[in-house]
């Protein structure tokens, strides 16, 4: 040509002298050059160009719940990433802080915002979950009672357990710390100290004791 230019990417529906086209929508596009000095002389540089957009980002969000009071052992984790350009980053504080892997452990009982993003493009981001609550169950307690030995060499005293509230609805209790049963009722016991607890069967390291030294006494002969 003879050294000034236009352009269009629609086919000579419209042309401009610079040659940057931005904020383009997926499609297909015509793109040709002219030289302005004589704008018949025109070439098409590209007549089908496609300006494509990846799929929309997407993931699956598993949650895990604080095992014990005070545990701080919530999980959340996020897997099988789609869209996007194929490489992603995670987010459960709204997007503060981003990680390569999906895996969030250690939580503490709280509500986290459950973000994804295009790591090839980070401004592309999915929210997920905006108020994932990961929650811990009540702090495990029962009532206990018990009855001595009523005569010397009986060996007829009691330990019970009633009214368990707490953890994730079922329970298991022991008496001596090792060997535990599904019922909080435990007879024929000899004098000595008893180490009383409770834990939740359903996360047996949830454990708490009631009392680490109670005493069944009988009388002396």
């Amino acid at each position: 040509g003879y050294g000034s230019y236009e352009y269009t990417i629609n086919g000579g529906g419209s042309w401009q002298t610079t040659g940057s086209y931005t904020g383009l929508g997926p499609g297909v596009y015509n793109v040709q050059m002219r030289d302005a000095a004589q704008r018949s002389c025109i070439i098409v540089l590209d007549n089908a160009l496609a300006i494509i957009q990846p799929a929309v980002l997407n993931a699956q969000v598993s949650p895990s719940m604080v095992t014990c009071f005070g545990a701080n052992d919530g999980i959340i984790s996020i897997t099988n990433p789609t869209g996007g350009y194929g490489t992603y980053q995670f987010s459960i504080d709204g997007g503060d802080e981003w990680f390569d892997d999906g895996l969030f452990e250690g939580l503490a009982p709280g509500v986290y915002d459950v973000r994804i993003r295009d790591a090839a493009n980070i401004n592309c981001v999915i929210i997920l979950r905006s108020a994932l609550a990961i929650t811990q169950p009540a702090e495990l307690n029962a009532v206990l009672s018990s009855t001595n030995i009523t005569c010397n060499g009986a060996h007829n005293g009691t330990i019970t357990i009633s009214m368990p509230t707490g953890g994730y609805g079922t329970f298991d209790y022991t008496i001596d710390g090792v060997n535990w049963q599904s019922s909080g009722s435990f007879s024929n016991l000899y004098p000595g100290h008893y180490n009383v607890q409770i834990r939740d069967r359903m996360h047996t390291g949830c454990i708490r004791i009631l009392d680490d030294d109670l005493e069944i006494t009988e009388p002396e002969a």
